[in-house]
């Protein structure tokens, strides 16, 4: 078995693209995969869409209700809609409120089981201003430093 580190790496195994940065892979049957902890990939990318600075996809909100194992109902009714609304926003085909969507972060957190200093920290970093004029920005994928076993959020 061959190792070798890649400077980026674009992974779309999530639904969404993650450009992972400095990321070690191996050779196994003649594939190049990518050598991280799952787990811990699929966590940061999710910390990382809580501190987003721009708003939410569709395939993103697919992805946080993916990974807290809920249907598209127990996901809506957590956050006050029909499922019929969520399968809408996952489809892009209606855009979430700034609001709605700061409670989902907010959500989010409480679900990651964050402290009150990392509350308060989002709060101050995400408005719904922010939020409502981020819509109009390109979207960029999520950056993932692969570097340490742990991962993180690249800046």
């Amino acid at each position: 078995m061959k190792n070798k580190k890649k400077s980026t790496f674009i992974y779309d195994g999530l639904g969404i693209p993650i450009k992972l940065i400095n990321v070690p892979m191996k050779k196994i049957l003649g594939q190049w995969v990518i050598d991280i902890n799952m787990e811990t990939l699929q966590r940061v990318v999710l910390e990382a869409l809580v501190h987003k600075p721009t708003s939410l996809t569709g395939m993103e909100l697919r992805y946080i209700r993916h990974y807290m194992e809920m249907s598209a109902a127990e996901f809506g009714k957590i956050i006050g809609v029909s499922h019929v609304a969520v399968v809408k926003w996952e489809n892009a085909k209606n855009g979430i409120s700034p609001a709605l969507e700061l409670y989902i972060r907010l959500y989010m957190m409480n679900y990651l089981k964050a402290k009150d200093k990392e509350f308060r920290a989002l709060y101050d970093e995400l408005s719904l201003d922010k939020l409502s004029k981020s819509r109009k920005k390109k979207i960029h994928p999520i950056a993932i430093d692969a570097t340490t076993e742990n991962l993180k959020i690249a800046l």
